[in-house]
């Protein structure tokens, strides 16, 4: 598998927020679209869509990085700017060149590697900060077009199918019960609505948890996780190899979760002849309709 870097940590999306935050309520974070490039761009588009008033600079009334979503008004769930004509405008056209970004770059790989037996895979961010709010800030300043009354991660699904691509999945260990009631987040319900996207547009799903994660239960979620985008999810890589793996409290928790998964059958090519020996007599033969199997990383 080659995995293609798509933004920040790799994931499909704008640097809208610090990484650098330690805060346990993580802001809306910041548009990003004042360089030279991304101005001319939407000035461009502004004039195409004969509103050249809007392509001057992004929302003057959008707050900051660690701002909550009420700060200011364009966020407000009743009557924020994001849900009048000129908020649709910008925030489709902020998520349409993240969009477009990444189907540029998934594509080319997939050119690149077009004569190779490999899958190209790239990765979506689990910005779940604020989802239940209605403007869904983290993830419209992230540049996913996310809202109460629109899906944002449709046209995401789509450009994947569109490029033969498999969807990583991050933060699948994280459940609702242990984020911060103020925050009004809800990793559960993005993964869910993720998982949908994919689903109904055929694309399939390599799962990811949280590095060094400390949530109780972790494994639970993950198993939860696995049973619910059996459909859709091919693979699950779990990070990672360190100290924190192997020490006494954390390895027969990791060795207890991989017994208890579901492991895929054995290809008839894998099984013993009745001599004892593999049997290799189907090599080179392609497969009607191969069974999807489950891989499991460390």
């Amino acid at each position: 598998d080659i995995s293609v870097s798509l933004g920040p940590n790799g994931e499909l999306r704008y640097p809208s927020f610090p990484e650098s935050s330690r805060s346990k309520i993580q802001g809306v974070g910041e548009f990003q679209c004042y360089d030279k490039y991304m101005l001319a761009n939407l000035k461009q588009h502004a004039e195409s869509s004969g509103k050249r008033d809007w392509g001057h600079s992004g929302p003057h009334d959008a707050p900051s990085y660690h701002h909550w979503p009420q700060t200011n008004n364009f966020f407000k769930d009743s009557g924020g700017s994001w849900e009048t004509e000129y908020g649709n405008f910008f925030l489709t056209w902020y998520s349409g060149q993240l969009t477009a970004h990444g189907d540029r770059v998934l594509s080319l790989a997939s050119r690149v590697f077009c004569d190779c037996p490999v899958t190209i895979s790239g990765k979506v961010p689990l910005v779940y900060s604020w989802y239940k709010t209605r403007s869904h800030a983290a993830e419209l300043t992230a540049g996913l077009y996310n809202t109460d009354k629109r899906n944002g991660y449709d046209a995401i699904a789509k450009m994947f199918a569109a490029n033969s691509a498999t969807l990583v999945l991050p933060g699948m260990d994280l459940s609702d019960a242990h984020r911060p009631a103020e925050a009004l987040s809800s990793p559960e319900s993005v993964i869910s609505q993720i998982e949908a996207a994919c689903l109904e547009n055929g694309v399939p799903i390599a799962g990811e948890n949280t590095p060094a994660s400390s949530v109780p239960d972790n494994f639970t979620r993950i198993k939860e996780n696995m049973k619910n985008g059996r459909s859709c999810l091919e693979a699950f890589n779990y990070y990672r190899m360190g100290a924190h793996f192997f020490s006494p409290e954390h390895w027969p928790k990791f060795t207890e979760f991989f017994r208890g998964l579901e492991l895929p059958e054995k290809d008839s090519d894998d099984l013993p002849d009745k001599e004892g020996s593999l049997s290799f007599t189907n090599v080179g033969a392609a497969a009607a309709e191969p069974e999807k199997t489950l891989q499991m990383q460390a």
